[in-house]
This record gives C-alpha cells, structure tokens and sequence, in this order.
C-alpha cells in the first residue's frame, strides 16, 4: 500500500465517521470506533515506515492529531444517554402584575435512555400529573452542539441566551425603565423567548402603552426590537389555550407552525403574529379599541 493512502485514509475515516455521526446514521460509540481505527493505521504506518525519517514524522503526527480528536469527540459519550426533551405545562404569569402581559414557559425535561415515546409519556404523565404537552427527540446534531458548548464553556464564558435577551431588553428601553429590573435579575429563567413579553410589561408599567385584556406572549426580540423565532411552540400555544386566554402574540417566523398546531389540535385561541415590538403595541392598542384585529 503507498504510503500517501496510509496518511489520507485516517482523516477519510474521521469525515466520514463525523458526517455519519452528525445525520444520526451512527451513533457516538461507532464514531468513536471509526477514530481509533484510523489510529490504529496511523500506528501501522509508524511502525511500516519507522526507518524513513519523514514518513515516520508524519504517521507520528497523524496519531497525535487523531489522539486529539479522540479526547475532543469522546464527550459525545455522556450525551448519548439523552433520548428525548418532554414538554409539559408551566403556569404563565406577569412581570408587572395586571399588566396582561403573561410570560408564557414550558418545563422542559431531558430524558435518559428510554426509546419508547408512547410508554415514556404514559410513565411521566402517571407520575408528574403533568400532561406531556410535546417532544422532540434528541439528534445528534443536538447531542454534537452541546458537546462543543461544554467543550467551548471551558476556555471563555458560556453565552446565556436570558442574558443576551437581557441586553436587547435593556437597549430598546428607555432608562427609567425600572420595573422590569427585579425580574432581568432572576437566576432560575432560562432561553430569551420573554423578550417580547419583558419589553411591553414595562412599557405598559411606564404608561407608554395601556392594557386591559389578558394576553398570552412569547417571542425573543434583537436590540433594534425585532421579534425573533423561538422554540417549543406547540407546547406554548396549548398552554394559552389550557390557561384561558383569548390572544397569544408570537414571532412571525413561528406563525406557521401555531397555525397548524391550533388547527391540528381544534384550538380557539387567536393567534397574532408580530415582526417587531412596534407591531405588538398597535395590535395591543387595536384589541383595547375595538376587542378585535383585522387582519
């Protein structure tokens, strides 16, 4: 075999594992597999060239990149565990109290091991009393992302998404936005999707925007008052509906799949679709004018 195979084919094999890996056509432990295989040649080529100084020094740097590549991927172990993410119910509630504006969250749980959705919501639904509102199984490029996340936390500060929601909070406000600052403070929020919701609170706290109609909100928001996509929202339109509420004001880009969900699931909330903070407050001012949209 010529040498220049032996130094290529380990690195096919890293690819080839690593793609197969990422489109869930393998799993961690066969990824894994394919890095000490390509080891195992680059060992081979060591020893079948040992008297040729710069093959020798070739193989010999092969290992130690793919020895690397071993210790960086073999944290993908500890994620395979994870099967799925259940979605049930949290209560909404108001960062101003009678605001109306209502922050919808979803409790999230991660699910070790266990394949069989049917028997998992079965379980999980007879021992939390909690209706299992949604699931998403768990890929490996999720299992892939949050290794490297942690990899990454390691080296420089983990990106919170509450506290980027934080600081587009903050930069759309005006200073003397003072009511919302009890709840940018909390520790036991995750995810930026209150951004919306967070950001009318306030105004409506401040005067700048009147309401007096209970509404469901979700929606992450950029520094320029964007409205921007946020997940889970099966789960959170069900919650709007379970919880009462006539409205629910949602990103744009998640208007689609709300359509389809209250469809799908015979819901009577109204769903309203916003692109920017702008946007909400004019339909907030429509609701209170004339008790409805036309839209």
């Amino acid at each position: 075999m010529k040498p220049i195979i032996l130094i290529v084919l380990p690195f096919i094999l890293y690819i080839a594992g690593l793609l197969a890996y990422y489109f869930d056509k393998i799993n961690g432990y066969q990824f894994i597999i394919f890095i000490i295989v390509g080891l195992g040649i680059s060992i081979f080529g060591f020893f079948v060239y040992r008297n040729q100084k710069k093959l020798k020094a070739a193989f010999l740097g092969i290992f130690y990149i793919l020895a690397l590549l071993a210790v960086f991927e073999s944290r993908l172990i500890d994620y395979e565990k994870y099967t799925y993410f259940l979605m049930s119910y949290n209560e909404p509630f108001e960062i101003v109290e009678d605001s109306g504006i209502n922050v919808l969250a979803v409790e999230v749980i991660e699910i070790p091991y266990i394949t069989d959705l049917n028997y998992l919501i079965h379980t999980m639904e007879s021992s939390t009393y909690k209706e299992v509102l949604d699931s998403e199984v768990v890929t490996n490029k999720i299992r892939y992302r949050s290794k490297n996340e942690e990899l990454l936390s390691y080296v420089r500060p983990t990106e919170k998404h509450f506290e980027t929601m934080k600081e587009n909070v903050l930069a759309y406000l005006p200073e003397n936005a003072f009511a919302i600052n009890q709840f940018l403070e909390r520790e036991d929020i995750e995810g930026d999707s209150a951004g919306l919701a967070t950001v009318l609170s306030a105004l409506i706290e401040n005067g700048d925007v009147n309401n007096n109609i209970p509404i469901a909100v979700t929606g992450a928001i950029d520094s320029k008052g964007n409205v921007k996509e946020i997940g889970s929202i099966k789960a959170k339109t069900l919650i709007a509906e379970q919880s009462g509420f006539s409205y629910i004001f949602l990103p744009d880009e998640n208007a689609e799949e709300a359509r389809k969900v209250k469809k799908d699931e015979q819901l009577n909330i109204e769903i309203i679709a916003v692109a920017s903070i702008e946007n909400a407050i004019t339909d907030i001012k429509k609701l209170n004018e004339t008790g409805a949209l036309n839209k």
